[in-house]
Parts: structure tokens; C-alpha cells; sequence
């Protein structure tokens, strides 16, 4: 009797821990989109990358998606290889989250196998559409205004203090929006709400998103500031110099926004 007891406890922990170890074995990544956020899903199974069927395809599972890539909400969901079919094994005949997991690993799913070979094709692989770790809000258009970041279901200001110039042209050149033209003060924008990320970010400018630049917290958690970091990009306004004559390279910096000058 004790050793039945002995060799089911020890088959559950079997159990356990391949159901552990399978779930930080399934790497997750989107392909063929604008940016690192939106794409087909693609996940990764005995070293090798495969896509997801469509089949029961909704909202929270591409939820589930954003936030273990760490890429915001998710604001789209496509089906039927909205960007394009993909090549390989379908490692996943459906998903069903709740919309709260942390990984797909953590959702309900079919088993990992090939499902390539029976009866599914690529025309249906899932896709997933997200914000973004970060975004400017508030401006004329989405390369101008006050740098949000995305946390726990909702967006938060991030402050001026010691917001820099390589910090602004990361923003822009994650967000599609060119080069950083100027870091602006509030007054320009909408007033932020108080709410205020406790970090700043150093970004030394080579970095390829805001989200891997080192980061500070502030003292105390709490960051003093004037105002939120405002910014305003490339693709979004033309630009002059009024110079004085000295110098065609130095002068009254002007941009043209919503045709004025």
C-alpha cells in the first residue's frame, strides 16, 4: 500500500513538471508585421518555430499574446494569415484564454503537435495586432505628444525629468514616426494626469526599443517633474531654420504643423 502511495505521488510529480518545463519551453514571437508588436503568432516547440490556427482565435487570447511580449494591449486580432501564411509546422490547433494569463502557456490549448498534415493549412494562421509597450498621446497625430508607456492595463505618463533627446528619438523610431525634432514642454498639450511612471528612462540611443533602455527608479518611487515628457517626431512636422544670416546651419528652429508654421 505505501508503495502504490509512493509511485502515484511520484508519477504526479512526473506529471508536474513536465507540464512546467513544456510551458517555459513554448517561446513565443510575431513575424511579418510593421514592428516587433504585430504579426503572425508563431511559437517554438522542440527548436523550431510554428504558427497557430485561427480556430476559436478572439480577443484575450491575443491579449495573452501582448503581455508576454510585453508589447501593451491588444488592439487587433486577424485571422485567415492576415500576414501571410507561414512556413513549418501549425504547432497549435486553438487556444482558449481568459484573457489574464501571463502566457499562452497558461491558457487552455490543443496539444502541441504538427497539425499542418491534417487537414489545416497555413491560409488560417492566428495574428495579433498590439499598441505597443509605449505611444504619444494627446498631440495632432500619433508622432506628437506625451509619451505614455502601458502597465497593467492602462497607460501612464512618463516625466520630463531628465527625459533627453536619444531617450525621444528611440520613441519615434519604434513608433514608425522618423526622427525626434524636439522635446517639448507640457504646455503645448493637453494637461497629463498626475499619475506618473516611477522610472525614468536613460536611452543612450542605439537601443531598439524604450523597452531594453536602462531605467531609474525615482527616489522614492515618486518622480518630481513639471510636467510630462512631450515629443514631437519627423514624420509628423516639417522643419526650418530661420537663420540670422551668420549661419544657414543655426538658428530659430520652426516647424510646420497642421500647415503653419
Amino acid at each position: 500500500m505505501a508503495l502504490g502511495r509512493h509511485l502515484s505521488l511520484q508519477g504526479l510529480c512526473v506529471l508536474l513538471l513536465g507540464t512546467v518545463v513544456g510551458g517555459q519551453a513554448l517561446e513565443l514571437r510575431l513575424k511579418d508585421g510593421a514592428h516587433r508588436c504585430e504579426g503572425r503568432v508563431e511559437v517554438k516547440h522542440q527548436g523550431e518555430w510554428g504558427t497557430v490556427d485561427d480556430d476559436r482565435w478572439r480577443l484575450e487570447d491575443a491579449s495573452v499574446v501582448c503581455r508576454q511580449l510585453g508589447c501593451g494591449a491588444a488592439i487587433g486580432f486577424p485571422g485567415w494569415a492576415y500576414f501571410g501564411p507561414g512556413l513549418g509546422p501549425i504547432w497549435l490547433l486553438y487556444t482558449s484564454c481568459e484573457g489574464t494569463e501571463s502566457t499562452i502557456s497558461d491558457c487552455t490549448h490543443s496539444d502541441i503537435k504538427d497539425y499542418h498534415n491534417n487537414s489545416c493549412s497555413h491560409d488560417r494562421d492566428a495574428g495579433v495586432v498590439c499598441s505597443g509597450f509605449v505611444h504619444l498621446a494627446g498631440g495632432d497625430g500619433p508622432c506628437s505628444g506625451r509619451v505614455e508607456v502601458y502597465s497593467e492595463e492602462d497607460w501612464i505618463p512618463v516625466s520630463d525629468g531628465n527625459f533627453t533627446l536619444p531617450t525621444a528619438q528611440i520613441i519615434c523610431a519604434e513608433l514608425g514616426c522618423g526622427k525626434a525634432v524636439s522635446v517639448l514642454g507640457h504646455e503645448l498639450f493637453r494637461e497629463s494626469s498626475a499619475w506618473v511612471w516611477a522610472e525614468e528612462f536613460r536611452c543612450e540611443g542605439e537601443e531598439p526599443e524604450l523597452s531594453v533602455c536602462l531605467r531609474v527608479p525615482c527616489p522614492g518611487g515618486t518622480c518630481h517633474h513639471s510636467g510630462a515628457a512631450q515629443v514631437v517626431s519627423s514624420a509628423y512636422s516639417e522643419v526650418q531654420l530661420m537663420t540670422n544670416g551668420s549661419s544657414q546651419c543655426e538658428g530659430q528652429v520652426e516647424m510646420n504643423i497642421s500647415g503653419r508654421w
